[in-house]
Order: structure tokens, then sequence, then C-alpha cells
């Protein structure tokens, strides 16, 4: 297994890439690497409102961009190696991580805590006789000294991304038209250093409301002012994070998705 190929290049004397030594764990993530089929996949990882960078379970969207660059091994080469590691890992009692369940429901993995970064997790509520369904910061839940989020009502949600799906809607004209007429005349360069412009605007706003949270913390700023402030960089936020996803879109040939939203 890929111990066995990783022992063989040790006791032969030949580094890594970062001229150490082998490990499974290197080997196999060469050999799960879409990079050498010539295929390129988008937002494995992504960076959280904490600044923070996460391996992508399916909080985001992937992107697939097929024939990027120039193939070094076939697809059925790629796809045999990677049934083989997944063999191997099913006769172990290995078992990767349950996206089912991370996108049981339609809010699963996409509402994200803006005090501390972490996603919501879906909750039962009782009040009183009375149950209902609610949403709660994960990192609230296992230590509530650590984040001081409170829970919000399934209803409420829903409530709000009715009313923003609405504005889209009937602000398409205005939104939506110019950034689809702008991605037709934008050629892949043009898009890729765009998005690379916007995700530095969205580190640069993570940054931001970092900073809120810690003057917020020390008493330095009014509950009011916060939220405000707070309020208007999550929606600088979300600008940023749309315009991104709509360019790799582009970037992966499907204008027509953006032209349905």
């Amino acid at each position: 297994g890929t111990q066995k190929i990783a022992d063989d290049l040790n006791q032969k004397g030949i580094p890594s890439k970062r001229g150490g030594r082998w490990t499974a764990t290197t080997i196999r993530g060469i050999l799960k690497n879409e990079k050498y089929t010539g295929d390129v996949i988008l937002q494995k990882t992504y960076t959280d409102s904490r600044f923070n960078k996460r391996t992508n379970y399916g909080e985001k969207n992937r992107y697939l961009i097929e024939n990027h660059h120039e193939a070094i091994i076939s697809h059925e080469v790629f796809e045999a190696v990677e049934a083989a590691l997944n063999q191997r890992a099913k006769e172990k009692g290995i078992e990767k991580r349950n996206d089912k369940y991370q996108n049981r429901y339609s809010f699963s993995g996409k509402i994200i805590c803006s005090e501390c970064g972490s996603t919501f997790k879906r909750r039962i509520h009782s009040s009183g006789t009375r149950k209902y369904v609610a949403w709660c910061c994960s990192k609230h839940l296992k230590q509530i000294t650590e984040c001081s989020m409170q829970f919000i009502r399934d209803e409420d949600i829903k409530t709000a991304f009715v009313t923003m799906i609405n504005k889209l809607i009937f602000g398409r004209k205005l939104i939506l038209q110019p950034l689809l007429d702008a991605l037709r005349g934008m050629s892949n360069s043009d898009n890729l250093s765009r998005i690379q412009e916007l995700e530095k605007q969205i580190e640069k706003n993570a940054e931001q409301r970092e900073l809120l949270v810690k003057l917020m913390a020390k008493g330095y700023l009014e509950p009011a002012l916060f939220n405000r402030e707070n309020n208007e960089l999550q929606m600088e936020a979300d600008n940023y994070m749309g315009q991104k996803e709509a360019l790799i879109h582009a970037l992966n040939g499907e204008l027509s998705k953006v032209q349905e939203v």
C-alpha cells in the first residue's frame, strides 16, 4: 500500500518535495490529486469569516475545470487507483466523512457564525410543551464561553432567505444582469485575476470583522454600533463571495447557471 511505497522511497534515499521523508499520507495525497489527469478542482479549501483556512467538506461548492493543462496519466488509471484506495479503506473499516449528513438539510453547512466563523447546526428546542427547530453555532454548543452567539429559529432564517431571493428576483436587472454582461465580456485570465482580487478583499473583510469583535469584547464599541458595522461588513462579504462564485462558474463554462440565478 501507500506505506510500502513510502518505505521504499525512504530506503532508496529519495527525498520528498520538501526534502524530508516520505509518509503514507504524502503518497496518498499524490495518488488522489486530480491535477495529474489534466483537470483542476477549484475551492477545495475556503477561508471562513475568522480568516481561518478550512477544508471544504461540502460547506461550499467545488468546481471542476476539465483539460486545464496537459495530463500525465489517463483518467482510467486515476480512477483505478482511486477504486483501489477506496477498497483498501473499506477493508480496514475506514469511512469517508459523511457528506450526505453534512448536507442533510437545506441550510446545513451554509450558515456561518459572524462571531467565530463556525458553521451552525440544526437543533430541536423546547418551549414548555411546544417544540421548534433552531440553528445554533457549533462552537457555542461545544463551549459557551468561546462564542456568545445565540440560536436563530428556523422560521426566521427561512423568512430572511425568501426575502433576499425576492430582492434578487425583482432587482435582477440592476444587480445580476450587469454582472452577467461583465462576465460574458471577460477572458479566463481576466476572471482568474478578478478572483484573486476578490479573495484579497474577502480576507481584508474578515480581518475587519475580527477587529470589530475584539473591540466589542474589550468594551470599546457600543452594541448598536457594533451591529451596524458588522452587518455592513457581512453584506460586503456576501457580495464578494457572490461575485467570486459567479466567476468560478464562468471559468468552468457555466454562464448558463449564472443566467438561471
